[in-house]
């Protein structure tokens, strides 16, 4: 789908307090010009954590409109219900990802995120400015669950053959 803003969503650009919307949602506000897709904004602000639902939130309020004529066709391929962009871009882009599992040990998942911390926290630092918010997710992630939480944030970004180190370790190899 395409979105054009509104003219309430024209005023909300010129008055940033006129609607009450996050960050996330004003930088996909400013985007929804009329000529990018939405899965086109989507994917350029990834790393920004807009969701598909930013997006809802800024139709709901009526600050941006479909475009006449233009259909879902730039809905991501596979699961049509997936409402994380992320996760529906990578079946699209790379094929679905298993997640590596957690050991029942609380010992083997410190020693696994030891290993893997340094690896994603180099990784993302390589994405400059476009891999800023998902750089400090990486540091402030909590622990070996938290790491796993943004594996696919993190391949969606690098790709398949960037992540694999922080997958193998993740993974305990």
């Amino acid at each position: 789908m395409i979105y054009q803003k509104t003219e309430l969503g024209q005023r909300a650009m010129k008055d940033r307090h006129a609607v009450e919307i996050t960050r996330a949602q004003r930088s996909a506000l400013i985007l929804l010009d009329g000529q990018r897709s939405t899965a086109s904004v989507l994917d350029a602000t990834l790393s920004l954590g807009v969701s598909r639902e930013d997006i809802d939130r800024l139709a709901e309020l009526g600050l941006i409109a479909t475009m006449p004529g233009s259909a879902s066709a730039d809905m991501p391929r596979g699961d049509a219900q997936l409402t994380d962009f992320a996760s529906s871009t990578l079946a699209a882009r790379h094929g679905p990802m298993d997640l590596p599992v957690a050991p029942n040990n609380e010992e083997e998942r410190v020693r696994r995120y030891k290993k893997a911390y340094p690896l994603a926290t180099q990784i993302t630092a390589t994405l400059g400015l476009r891999g800023f918010k998902l750089n400090l997710a990486v540091e402030s992630a909590q622990g070996f669950d938290g790491l796993i939480e943004l594996l696919p944030k993190i391949r969606a970004a690098v790709g398949d053959e960037r992540v694999q180190p922080l997958r193998d370790a993740l993974e305990g190899r």
